[in-house]
């Protein structure tokens, strides 16, 4: 057969042609013609090949010349033909944003698929896709063909989001990961369809998965190995009409997903830790043998800064046989301060304090004092102060040193910040301490988060003196008092806002806003996809306890605000 004739060829999964004998193909054909599909109806067939389905798929990736979209329009997420784009080149396409209106792409056609490109705030939100294929006729039913598409360009599960946009988007395949299986929830107009066609297809699955959804709209599939999914969901409506001046008994509805994925092999395990006595945000946190601590930070709303919101408060919290949070000696009200554990003591250094009640102008200022707790565990003592006030840091030890890093100088408020461009450290075996700047480091970042793994200084994400969030990572080493780029974490920008850090005997693990628990492969060149908390936070605190274990605290979300739950993992 020619090949321009295979362009006018089959579509849809349910007319799919059966081999066709040599013998009896132009009767076959001639048949078909007869029928006037006016090209909405195509065959796919090379002589006495078999043809495929074929539906639209929506996939964003990341190139050399940036973030982009590309169509494919084929069985599973990936380059079909290339001369049946021409069938669906009208498609409407949009990033589904998630502030605001979705933002329609323009597509244009390229070697082997329709593309648009996606700028910065679009790279990592859904991209989704509506297009009417027009009339079909089959065993003399005639129905209209709907398809829908939703690619995500990231593993991550925080960042599958349902868009629930029935206009643009009515059928909707929306996914959940777990450590067994993933949960695909398929949505008709915002709500849960049940008796829904689901079929799954990917890596590691040899055969296709295919059932329908339970009465809560939910579909589960076990995905065992990472990769680039294609999943698809039917809907049939028993609606009558016309499209243009051809009539219909029905509507058949297809929805694609194209889901990249990675397995995760961390969940939050039960634990029998009460809550926060306060939910807090930005503040201090430590574990010293089995002992939580948890100093300073903001009890108050988001972007709300006084005296009354801000904590001086020190609360304790015994892991081992968790009973009630108790009381430890206070100190001066602190938020956006670091604290860390060396040889069995607690050190706290910087932070800023509110010195406005609470309905007055702002006045925030950034303090330069480091203090450590007592042997007994009584009150603090005041150690040689950082040369200039700092917050919105973070801190680690390497060995016996102290590395203070990030932050800003505040000096009334964020618009009379300084930003610190100098990496601190001193000598904690040395008294009285003696701070002394090493190599700078090759950024201006606060809200940060620094841990130490395999004897160097990991910098993490952190806000930009710009004014914008990032996910890049800057690794500093002692030994040779230089800095090099380390690998971005997985995600978009605001992945690095706010993370949490620590390293523990399994390696090196970062938690983010949207909840991913990531961790740093062994030979430090990339981060994986291991787990997704349960409630997800940002500036919170990731501690380790008891050799392997982590311990997540305080944070704030976005949409529910401060979380008092405590999670714990266990690699």
């Amino acid at each position: 057969m020619r090949r321009g004739l295979r362009s006018e060829l089959l579509v849809e999964g349910d007319l799919a042609m059966k081999r066709i004998r040599p013998a009896t193909f132009g009767r076959q054909f001639s048949e078909v013609c007869a029928r006037s599909l006016s090209g909405f109806l195509a065959w796919a067939c090379l002589g006495a090949a078999a043809a495929q389905a074929h539906f639209l798929w929506v996939v964003p990736q990341s190139t050399s010349q940036g973030a982009r979209v590309a169509v494919y329009f084929g069985e599973q997420a990936a380059p079909d033909d290339p001369a049946l784009l021409d069938k669906v080149a009208t498609a409407s396409l949009w990033a589904a944003v998630e502030r605001g209106q979705p933002r329609e792409l323009k597509l244009s056609k390229s070697d082997n698929a329709l593309v648009a490109p996606l700028d910065r705030d679009q790279a990592f939100a859904p991209v989704i896709l509506r297009h009417t294929y027009g009339v079909a006729t089959k065993g003399g039913d005639s129905f209209l063909l709907n398809y829908y598409a939703k690619g995500y360009s990231t593993p991550l599960p925080g960042l599958w989001r349902a868009v629930k946009d029935s206009e643009r988007l009515p059928l909707e395949i929306v996914p959940q990961a777990d450590q067994r299986s993933v949960r695909f929830q398929v949505l008709w107009k915002g709500e849960p369809l049940a008796q829904a066609l689901v079929t799954v297809e990917g890596p590691g699955l040899e055969m296709k998965r295919e059932g329908t959804t339970d009465a809560s709209g939910v579909f589960r599939c076990e995905l065992a190995a990472a990769g680039l999914y294609s999943i698809r969901a039917k809907h049939v409506e028993e609606a009558a009409g016309k499209h243009g001046d051809q009539a219909y008994t029905s509507v058949r509805h297809y929805s694609t997903l194209a889901l990249p994925y990675q397995p995760i092999h961390m969940t939050p395990i039960a634990n029998s830790f009460p809550p926060l006595a306060k939910g807090t945000t930005s503040f201090g946190g430590a574990v010293l043998g089995d002992t939580l601590y948890v100093y300073g930070g903001n009890y108050g709303s988001a972007h709300s800064y006084s005296e009354e919101d801000m904590s001086g408060e020190l609360w304790t919290l015994d892991l081992k046989g968790p009973g009630k949070w108790q009381p430890g000696p206070s100190g001066q009200r602190l938020q956006g301060l670091a604290m860390v554990e060396h040889r069995g003591r607690l050190i706290r250094v910087g932070g800023f304090r509110a010195t406005n009640k609470e309905g007055e102008k702002e006045n925030l200022r950034s303090q330069p004092e480091v203090a450590r707790l007592s042997v007994d565990g009584k009150s603090w003592e005041l150690l040689t102060p950082l040369p200039a006030g700092r917050s919105s840091l973070d801190a680690a030890v390497i060995g016996d040193t102290l590395y203070v890093v990030g932050g800003w100088n505040l000096q009334g408020g964020s618009r009379d910040a300084l930003w610190h461009d100098t990496l601190l450290a001193a000598d904690l075996t040395v008294e009285p301490l003696a701070w002394k700047p090493v190599a700078s480091p090759p950024f201006k970042r606060r809200a940060l988060s620094a841990a130490a793994w395999q004897g160097k200084l990991y910098c993490i994400g952190g806000m930009e003196e710009q004014g914008a969030p990032t996910t890049a990572v800057a690794v500093y080493d002692p030994a040779v008092n230089a800095w090099t780029e380390g690998p971005a974490l997985l995600g978009g920008p605001m992945e690095g806002f706010g993370t949490a850090a620590f390293a523990t005997e399994k390696g090196l693990f970062v938690t983010t806003m949207s909840g991913s628990i990531q961790k740093m492969a062994a030979d430090g060149k990339a981060w994986q996809v291991v787990g997704q908390l349960t409630h997800p936070r940002f500036f919170h605190r990731l501690l380790p306890w008891s050799g392997s274990k982590l311990v997540v605290v305080g944070g704030s979300n976005m949409t529910t605000g401060k979380i008092e739950d405590l999670e714990l993992l266990a690699p």
